[in-house]
Parts: structure tokens; sequence; C-alpha cells
């Protein structure tokens, strides 16, 4: 028994050991106060090294799953702060200039009750930006945690050349409280609009995973609310005598769809303009499209 117990000691340490040496990290923790002691750790990383789940891709501790790494362009954990944990520097900012004095979102109780785990906005002065910009004949998927105050005419984010433009790519909760992407096409002044809602109302003071997953050859994309694809996206092209561009435009000019930076984040194209609620794990992928696997992986972290 004594020298059966002395093996597994052996093995804990070896473990511990080439996982130190390798920077193995356990897939299933993303938030630096998941880990609370050191035996905890140890125990963690002994399971992670026998079940073959230890990984090299870790940011500042941060365990970025294999499955998406290919095509990630930002993760925004907003753990205390809005910073980029993908490896690419790609951080948030507050943009300035022509929009809103702020100070960013504050923080507050994770949706696994982490101290200062999720960003909180408070409808009135608060947001912040990314240099993400997506574009309509490219593959791309923006996946996040949203807990809103209220369910209905609520804007989460989106990209305008200024306060009260034509936005270009946008979600938010619309005035029946369905989750809408949407986005302007631009031609020399005249547009369309390409839009998909959800199927399914939200509610509020609920976490709720949303993600839109675009194809860049169909120049359409699908919604998932919790996992499960509840809505596609169309063009829809107004009744005037205009002519009106029937979908994407290729190359620089013009620009596939108002492009103008930054992409708010907590803040949108109609009043009220900023978002009320909470926000956890912003993701945002370029040139791949994500399967639901992809965003089941995603619904699972902490």
């Amino acid at each position: 028994m004594e020298s059966c117990f002395r093996i597994i000691q052996q093995i804990q340490l070896f473990a511990f050991v080439f996982c130190l040496s390798s920077n193995c990290q356990p897939n299933a923790f993303n938030n630096t106060g998941d880990y609370e002691s050191r035996s905890f750790i140890e125990t963690e990383i002994l399971k992670c090294f026998l079940e073959g789940r230890c990984g090299s891709k870790s940011i500042n501790g941060f365990q970025i799953p294999p499955a998406l790494v290919s095509g990630l362009y930002a993760w925004y954990p907003l753990d205390g702060d809005i910073k980029d944990k993908s490896g690419s520097a790609h951080h948030g900012y507050f943009p300035g200039g022509i929009w809103p004095v702020t100070t960013g979102p504050s923080y507050t109780l994770s949706r696994s009750n982490q101290p200062s785990g999720s960003a909180s906005f408070n409808g009135t002065d608060q947001l912040f930006s990314s240099d993400f910009t997506p574009l309509c004949n490219e593959d791309f998927a923006i996946a996040l945690w949203i807990f809103p105050n209220n369910a209905t005419n609520n804007q989460i984010m989106g990209i305008q050349d200024g306060i009260g433009y034509d936005p270009g790519p946008r979600l938010l909760l619309d005035a029946t409280g369905h989750f809408e992407f949407s986005a302007f096409f631009t031609f020399w002044g005249n547009s369309s609009l390409t839009v998909g809602t959800s199927s399914t109302v939200l509610t509020a003071n609920v976490w709720t995973h949303i993600t839109y997953v675009h194809n860049g050859a169909t120049q359409q994309g699908t919604i998932w609310i919790n996992g499960v694809g509840v809505g596609v996206t169309s063009d829809l092209i107004p009744t005037q005598d205009l002519p009106y561009v029937t979908g994407c435009i290729t190359g620089s000019t013009p620009l596939p769809w108002r492009t103008g930076k930054p992409l708010n984040i907590g803040f949108g194209f109609d009043n009220p303009r900023f978002y009320s609620g909470k926000m956890d794990d912003i993701w945002f992928f370029k040139g791949r499209q994500l399967s639901a696997s992809d965003i089941s992986t995603l619904m699972s972290l902490p």
C-alpha cells in the first residue's frame, strides 16, 4: 500500500514538472480566477496530463481550446479589463473624437461567479471599441454572452462612420425582443440592407449566448441562440424609385459594407444607443465559420 502511494506521488510530481516545462494548463479553464490553490492546480494538472488534454496554446495564463485557435482575431474575456487575450494584441480601446466620452464598462461577477469576471454597461455612457471589421464577402463569426437589463431596443455593438450614420454590421435586441444582425450596403449614397432575426425571444436578466456566423460565399449568415440555429439573414431591398444595390459589393471602392471604424461595443445606431446589461467572453473570428461543435465549445468555457 505504501509503495502504491509512493508511485502515485511520483506520478503527480512527474506530471506537475512536465506540465510546468511544457506550459500545460487544463482546457476547462479560461479565467485566472478559476485557479484557487496550489493543491487544486496540481490536481487539475494531473487530470489534464492523464487525460491527454494538455495543450501548448496559452496566453498569459489563459487557455484557448485548440479548436478555436484557427482564425481567432480577438478574444475579450472582460475579466476586469478590455484586453485581447487571443495573443494578437487587438486590445479594446476608448474611441474618442466624435464618440461619447467614456471610461469604459465597470466589472462585476461572471457567469461562474468570479469577481470582476464580466463587463457591466449602464446604458448611459459606457462603451469600448475594437478594430475588428468584417466584410460581407468573407467568412467571419462573432460570439458572446449577454445579460440584458432590458430585452427590447437594446444596442449591443455596431460599426458606423459617425453617430446617426447608417451602420455597417450591428448586433441588437429589437423592439419585440428578438436578436438581430443587420448591415447596410453602400454605393454612392444608395443602399440596401442585409438583416436577420432570431425566431426566439430573449429574456431580460438572464445569461444568453449569441453567435452570428457569416458565409462569405453566399454573403449571408446564421444566428445561433444558446447553441441552436434560430435564424438566417437575407437582403432587404427598399422599394423606392432609385437604383438600389441588391447585394454585396466586392473591391475597395465602393466598400462592401459601411465600414467606418471603430466597432463600438456597448453602443449602436438607434436610440437608445447605449447597451444596458452585462457582457462576457466576446470572440471575433475572421476567415472561418464556426460549427455547432465550435459554438458548443465556446459555451462550455466558464
